[in-house]
């Protein structure tokens, strides 16, 4: 499966220009380190939106899933490096946790191709939906499965102001 994934597609472009967005990055790493949630999926959710599509629960599930093994194996634990190589001899291994940085971005592409070939086996509860209701719908559907009540309103509106 991994040999065929597209690594430069429309969801890591749209990651790319929405993350980069006011606030965005903030706000995600903010949930992410609150509540757990994965900002890959979070993003995932908001695009699948901008194509008017509407995610189910089950949807949201199953693209945990697809990617689980990924995040936990590879992701998280390149993350967990890079993080407590911050506090470690700050200066003398900047250069290594720069190196440990751009792993853990390629490693999250991978995840986010993964994604992107995944989307195509879903076709949502509202399939050609309102956009700007599909992505407030996903990224709420996708935050009521951790077990704090969150939102994401500035993702929500950087992203809707990609829709004209």
């Amino acid at each position: 499966m991994h040999g065929s994934l597209e690594l430069d597609n429309a969801f890591w472009q749209f990651s790319l220009s929405i993350y980069g967005q006011v606030d965005v990055a903030e706000e995600c790493l903010a949930l992410q380190e609150a509540i757990g949630i994965d900002v890959n999926l979070l993003l995932f959710c908001a695009w699948l939106g901008t194509q008017g599509v509407i995610l189910s629960r089950d949807d949201i599930a199953a693209s945990v899933e697809t990617i689980e093994a990924w995040s936990e194996n590879v992701v998280r634990p390149l993350r967990g490096v890079r993080q407590r190589m911050k506090g470690l001899y700050r200066n003398e291994f900047a250069d290594l946790r720069e190196r440990v940085k751009a792993l853990e971005l390629e490693a999250e592409q991978v995840e986010q191709a993964i994604l992107f070939a995944h989307a195509k086996k879903i076709h949502g509860a509202g399939a050609g939906a309102d956009r700007r209701k599909a992505i407030g719908q996903n990224v709420d559907q996708y935050l009521k499965t951790v077990s704090v009540p969150a939102s994401a309103p500035r993702l929500i509106a950087a992203v809707e102001s990609t829709i004209s």
